[in-house]
């Protein structure tokens, strides 16, 4: 793949660039979930949620249900609780927060595209596997 293709070949980097955070994000998941935790939604705020293929990929690919803010600027909402705290109107960070923030948009996974990424999270984790050999093979270069 080169971006020397055209349109076709751009757009499929840049899909598949989406889909290999999307991997990251499911293995750095799957590792935590393996040392005692159980996480299956993810509140995200920021740019990325403006990517309504971001947000899809994401949710397939980890099997999260994606939970944004009802706030689209809710980095500022953040910053606003903080005040709220420090000028007393609540006495602590989560009491503002279960106050002024309120849930918009969940995005749920599609069931259809689960044995598809679980194949091609297979194959992200040996190629990341192989880049850490390979790696280690060049360090004293």
């Amino acid at each position: 793949m080169s971006l020397n293709e055209g349109v076709g070949s751009l757009a499929r980097l840049y899909y598949a660039t989406i889909q290999a955070i999307a991997y990251g994000t499911r293995d750095i998941i799957e590792k935590l979930n393996d040392h005692g935790y159980r996480i299956r939604r993810i509140h995200a705020c920021g740019g990325g949620t403006k990517n309504s293929l971001w947000l899809q990929e994401h949710a397939d690919i980890t099997g999260c249900e994606i939970i944004l803010p009802k706030e689209p600027e809710a980095v500022v909402l953040g910053a606003a609780m903080l005040a709220a705290v420090g000028a007393g109107k609540f006495r602590t960070i989560q009491d503002a927060s279960l106050s002024m923030g309120h849930v918009g948009k969940k995005i749920k996974p599609h069931q259809k595209f689960r044995s598809f990424h679980d194949a091609k999270f297979k194959v992200f984790r040996r190629m990341y596997a192989d880049l850490k050999t390979s790696q280690k093979m060049l360090e004293r270069f």
